[in-house]
């Protein structure tokens, strides 16, 4: 039989959400996948990378995890998006 002191640690427990509860993770996209995507060599996706600053963004907006640079989808989405409409 649980003590109360248990049943209260438990019901304590329950009530909290993990951080992977409310965090919803993108799939992320290497270098090769989004070279291959836009058609153009790596080395101008990591031209771009090392050119971008805050204020005047060069490619599709990436990140770094660990070593490897990494785009999530939607941000290469946006980046086409912008392409077209920078065109048009």
């Amino acid at each position: 039989m649980q003590s109360k002191d248990d049943r209260t640690s438990l019901r304590r427990l329950n009530r909290r959400t993990t951080p992977t509860q409310d965090l919803e993770l993108l799939p992320l996209l290497g270098v090769d996948e989004v070279a291959q995507l836009l058609g153009i060599p790596k080395a101008t996706l990591y031209r771009w990378h090392s050119l971008s600053t805050a204020d005047v963004p060069h490619g599709p907006r990436a990140f770094r995890v660990g070593r490897y640079l990494r785009y999530t989808l939607e941000d290469v989405h946006a980046y086409i998006l912008q392409c077209k409409l920078n065109s048009a």
